[in-house]
């Protein structure tokens, strides 16, 4: 098995910068929607950001030979850690050179050699310190959005449904890859129905809607996608993604069954298998490593894997689930068949919960 340093060393040389991926599916704002760009509640308005940035980039001396020269990159792979801080990655930094009977200074972690690295302002629409929702939607959607919502526009508040309008939705740069003919993945450590893998597929205003909302009738006549449940959208809007992995089981069945979330009486794995059976398409429901473990990928195109009730364990605690390591060589065999290329979210997204539960290592 191949050694999570080797493989982040690995992932390292076939990562690239998802500003690219955008100029090369996105959809360009036209000269009829310039005047409603200028809107900051328009998802225009930061397309055509977006549009104004690389196009500097890709005009400006030295940068224009560089990309002049620059194939387009055919996958790309977003690694997210969910609270890696600076103080966090220096840590990690200082843990690692301890380990190695090194002092500080003299060991850097896998990314930190990477050819390019920056910072970005990462403040919400209305908060100067943001939260997973908010941040994921501008990571995934190009768009500032309002703290705990997720997928929609700073015009959208907290915490009604019936306030929302389709204007604004955000699109991710997912669906929007999809449209363009890659193929798509998420991994995560935490429920795949958390801020940040939601933000991929979901339209909600608030993160917490994983499995029930929590201020609108269920069933009633309102059935807009923002008024529907996190886990809900993702068996109708994510179902194009090929692979889904991470934990996160109990938001899609009865609280009659195990321990599952749901008030309702909706089964969303078994909706997930039919519609995928509908569609006449190769698919897998995993519940556990060993099924993982024997996942034939040259004959599986569309798989979800839920391995656990909530969030995945700690690496530290983890004995029968998959690594995050092992999650994301199985989604990448899945995922480079596609001769077109594919988009994959990589999340290690339990270090914000170590620093909430003073557990870091």
């Amino acid at each position: 098995m191949t050694s999570p340093v080797a493989f982040l060393q690995w992932i390292c040389f076939t990562f690239v910068a998802i500003v690219v991926v955008v100029k090369a599916i996105k959809r360009p704002v036209s000269n009829n929607n310039k005047e409603n760009a200028m809107d900051v509640n328009n998802p225009n308005f930061w397309k055509y950001l977006a549009d104004q940035e690389i196009s500097r980039f890709t005009n400006s001396f030295p940068l224009n030979q560089l990309y002049e020269h620059t194939a387009r990159p055919k996958n790309a792979i977003l690694l997210i850690g969910d609270g890696m801080s600076l103080s966090t990655v220096t840590g990690a930094r200082y843990l690692k050179a301890e380990n190695k009977g090194k002092q500080v200074g003299e060991e850097l972690l896998s990314w930190e050699e990477w050819p390019s690295v920056s910072l970005l302002r990462t403040m919400s629409a209305n908060r100067m310190t943001t939260d997973s929702a908010a941040s994921a939607t501008a990571l995934f959607c190009g768009a500032k959005g309002m703290q705990f919502t997720v997928g929609l526009t700073r015009g959208a508040n907290c915490c009604r449904c019936d306030t929302i309008n389709e204007t604004q939705y955000a699109k991710s740069i997912f669906l929007l890859a999809q449209e363009a003919g890659l193929s798509t993945g998420i991994v995560t450590t935490t429920r795949v129905t958390h801020a940040t893998p939601a933000a991929t597929y979901a339209k909600s205003p608030s993160r917490e809607w994983e499995a029930r909302l929590s201020n609108h009738k269920e069933g009633s006549a309102n059935e807009k996608i923002h008024c529907q449940d996190i886990a809900q959208q993702m068996v109708s809007e994510g179902l194009d993604f090929n692979v889904i992995f991470g934990g996160g089981a109990q938001m899609f069945y009865n609280a009659s069954i195990k321990t599952g979330r749901r008030r309702d009486d909706k089964n969303l794995l078994k909706a997930w298998s039919d519609k995928q059976e509908k569609k006449n398409r190769r698919y897998k429901l995993l519940m556990n490593k060993t099924e993982l473990d024997r996942l034939d990928v040259q004959e599986t195109d569309y798989v979800l894997g839920l391995f656990a009730e909530s969030n995945m364990d700690f690496e530290v605690n983890r004995s029968d689930q998959p690594s995050l390591t092992e999650m994301t060589e199985k989604a990448i065999s899945i995922l480079q068949r596609n001769p077109k290329g594919f988009l994959l979210l990589v999340e290690g997204g339990r270090i914000d919960h170590g620093h909430h539960l003073n557990q870091a290592k």
